[in-house]
């Protein structure tokens, strides 16, 4: 990982997440993609481990510092799912949409749950609202997966300066 070019790249982010997202969320629960989880993405599909990990991190903990979420949260889970992500992608073929809309998909639902969970036994979500947040939460991890082959492809413009692998190896079984 080339770190001032990642440090562009989240800051870039950052600022489309929290400036244009907004604007752009849907419905009047203001559901919008999930750009920094989709970088996340594109970085444990693509990177190297021993550069994504710390990478993800990052983007989880930039997520903590700008959402209501308990400090760390988004942190611990997009860690831990990187993880996972790069333990496991070399059985996937990757240069499919489908695989990385899907992966896209479970990493987002399985992050919020993460933080939903955490929050749940700080006592920081009421429980009334369950329902509703599902629903959102579903929704923006659709939204966020119909951008995944978007957000690849543009990110690999700059493979090179984020050190990214253009082609992909894979493992048999």
């Amino acid at each position: 990982m080339r770190w001032p070019s990642f440090a562009i790249l989240a800051f870039a982010v950052l600022i489309l997440q929290v400036g244009v997202g907004r604007v752009l969320g849907l419905g009047p629960q203001r559901i919008m993609p999930d750009l920094l989880l989709l970088v996340a993405v594109v970085l444990s599909m693509r990177g190297r481990a021993a550069g994504t990990l710390p990478a993800c991190w990052g983007l989880g903990l930039i997520k903590d510092l700008t959402s209501q979420a308990p400090l760390g949260s988004y942190a611990l889970a997009s860690g831990i799912l990187a993880r996972a992500v790069t333990q496991v992608r070399d059985l996937f073929y990757g240069d499919n949409p489908l695989v990385l809309i899907t992966v896209t998909f479970l990493f987002g639902f399985l992050a919020e749950e993460m933080v939903l969970a955490i929050g749940v036994v700080k006592g920081d979500f009421r429980t009334d609202s369950f329902a509703t947040l599902g629903w959102a939460i579903v929704f923006s991890c659709l939204f966020t997966a119909g951008l995944a082959p978007y957000g690849q492809a543009i990110m690999m413009k700059f493979h090179h300066n984020l050190a990214l692998s253009q082609q992909r190896r894979y493992r048999r079984l």
